[in-house]
């Protein structure tokens, strides 16, 4: 429940929302940008490969496989949230290690790989998320968790869209758009697994990248909804914004 706010925001809470909107323009670091160019390198062989043996895959095939990873995802991470899971500080060598296994299959680790990562992501958000405050037995908390999906690297516009349309609606709902966002996310990782060896360290890198990528979205996204639940939203919307800002960091 947003509440109606009588104060402005003080200096910690606005530091607070600075660094949120500053990770929703530039949430990557260098684990993120040395895992994108290994997936680059390793993607161009995958992708000409892709193409000479499914020349006819279009992303419908790969929101389809995002859509089934994330809905299974839910059903286990958020709808089951007493199921017990390995601790923060593993999460990344599990999917690192998963990355790499089944990238070694070349396609047929994929689907697993795919899904076993979902899951471990999801996990990680629905961590930041309780830890800002947020009531997972609520739709709408359930939901904001699913939003995270459907950001993109860099687009702050976006995530006031998600905002916007995560309002009333319900987590099932979103299963769909948030789909069509991460499909995209999983076609780079798919070309980039499709070479085996070289598609098995692609693997590896790129799932620890968006394990860390995806849990700094989720920190700033829940960063910002745990403000507006304190100060409201006329009070954090008062705030100037990053790209106002004459301290903007350089580069």
């Amino acid at each position: 429940m947003v509440v109606s706010a009588t104060l402005p925001l003080d200096d910690e809470a606005q530091a607070e929302l600075t660094a949120a909107r500053r990770t929703l323009q530039n949430p990557g670091n260098l684990v993120v940008r040395a895992a994108d160019l290994l997936g680059r390198t390793a993607g161009g062989a995958g992708a000409r490969l892709l193409g000479n043996l499914m020349p006819n895959m279009d992303s419908g095939f790969l929101t389809d496989i995002a859509q089934k990873a994330l809905t299974r995802a839910y059903d286990v991470v958020v709808l089951g949230l007493n199921v017990p899971g390995p601790p923060p500080r593993a999460s990344a060598p599990l999917v690192a290690a998963s990355g790499f296994g089944f990238g070694l299959a070349g396609f047929a680790g994929f689907l697993p790989d795919a899904t076993f990562t979902t899951m471990m992501i999801l996990r990680e958000i629905v961590r930041v998320a309780q830890d800002s405050g947020e009531d997972l037995a609520t739709e709408e908390s359930r939901a904001a968790c699913l939003a995270v999906f459907s950001l993109r690297a860099g687009d702050e516009a976006g995530y006031f869209s998600s905002r916007f349309l995560l309002e009333g609606t319900a987590a099932r709902g979103l299963l769909a758009r948030a789909a069509t966002v991460w499909g995209a996310v999983l076609g780079e990782k798919f070309a980039a697994q499709a070479v085996p060896l070289a598609g098995a360290l692609a693997g590896a890198a790129l799932n620890a990248a968006f394990l860390d990528h995806y849990r700094r979205l989720a920190q700033a996204h829940f960063t910002i909804r745990r403000l507006r639940r304190v100060y409201g939203n006329d009070a954090v919307e008062a705030v100037p914004h990053v790209e106002d800002e004459t301290f903007m960091e350089q580069g």
